[in-house]
C-alpha cells in the first residue's frame, strides 16, 4: 500500500514539474518493486486460502489509497512556474 501511495504522489510531482524522463523508471520500476505485486499474484492463486478475496481486498484498498493521496498531493505539490 505504501508503494501505491508513493506512486500516486510521484505521478503528481512529475506532472507538476514536467519530469517525463523518470516516469518509466520510477513508476513501473521502483514502485512496482516496492509493492511486490508478484507476491499478491502468488497469494491470489491459492483459492483455498482465500486468494480471490485477498486479491479483491488489495485492489479495493489500492484504489482507495489513490483516491485519498492524489487530491492531497495536488494540494501540497505546487505547479512549477
Amino acid at each position: 500500500m505504501v508503494g501505491v501511495a508513493l506512486a500516486s504522489a510521484l505521478l503528481v510531482l512529475m506532472e507538476r514539474r514536467g519530469i517525463t524522463e523518470l516516469r518509466h523508471l520510477l513508476l513501473p520500476g521502483f514502485c512496482a518493486g516496492l509493492t511486490t505485486f508478484s507476491a499478491v499474484t502468488a497469494q491470489s492463486l491459492e483459492p483455498r486460502d482465500g486468494g480471490a478475496l485477498f486479491l479483491a481486498e488489495n485492489v479495493i484498498a489500492s484504489i482507495i489509497i489513490v483516491v485519498i493521496v492524489l487530491p492531497i498531493a495536488r494540494k501540497i505539490i505546487p505547479v512549477r512556474s
